[in-house]
């Protein structure tokens, strides 16, 4: 069972994306100090939390990856909090409605399997985010990073079953989103050129076909006599 708790909150304060860390400290503060020791030595975080900003409207996000977490963190420790105060900063804040939805790893499967979707996912990075690597905070976004993350997550929801794959991890490292930008980008740039008349859109076979790839959901077929034609 997934169970995620949506809380809105209102502040005299200012609210901003870099509180999340202190969020997060209250969350430990309000759950049992030995699950609270237990999630700390655990490689496996059956939880997240983050802050969104929608509607001019702060939210706390608290997610549970299984039914253990569902009810010690969101029903036991934070469903009848009306209040929590940010410690560091001495600001208190006001949890004024509160949303709750669950799903069951059945249903999950079930839409993602049966639903006739597009085979390609969009990820959209909707707090700031980084990954901790041997002991190091990484911000920047790394493929690696964002994979083993989702493997470690669905390790903590389904117990019995192993997804982290190291072989497949060491291939993503040091693949960053940054490539995907740059592709994207340039692209763009000498569509507009091309239509403009200053370039040919056939003279940049692979970077339109990789742009095809990223952005149109084209088929891989690489485009060799392109290629050939101006070698």
């Amino acid at each position: 069972m997934l169970g995620k708790l949506e809380l809105k909150l209102r502040c005299a304060e200012e609210i901003n994306y870099q509180m999340a860390s202190l969020f997060h400290g209250v969350l430990m503060e309000l759950i049992p100090s030995e699950y609270a020791d237990y999630l700390h030595l655990s490689q496996l975080h059956p939880y997240s939390q983050h802050l969104e900003y929608r509607d001019e409207t702060w939210y706390w996000i608290i997610c549970g990856l299984n039914k253990e977490a569902v009810q010690t963190i969101i029903v036991d420790s934070v469903w009848n909090v009306n209040r929590i105060t940010l410690k560091k900063k001495n600001i208190k804040i006001d949890i004024i409605q509160r949303k709750y939805t669950e799903i069951s790893y059945q249903e999950l499967m079930d839409h993602f399997y049966e639903t006739e979707n597009s085979p390609y996912i969009n990820v959209h990075f909707i707090a700031p985010t980084a990954f901790k690597q041997k002991g190091k905070y990484v911000f920047y976004p790394d493929l690696r990073g964002i994979y083993q993350s989702l493997m470690s997550k669905y390790d903590s929801a389904a117990r019995d079953e192993g997804m982290v794959d190291e072989e497949t991890l060491e291939q993503l490292q040091g693949q960053t989103l940054e490539a995907v930008v740059i592709a994207t980008r340039t692209a763009r740039a000498v569509k507009a050129l091309a239509k403009a008349g200053k370039v040919s859109i056939d003279d940049f076979p692979l970077l339109m076909h990789v742009d095809g790839l990223l952005n149109e959901h084209a088929t891989l077929n690489i485009p060799w006599k392109k290629f050939e034609r101006h070698m």
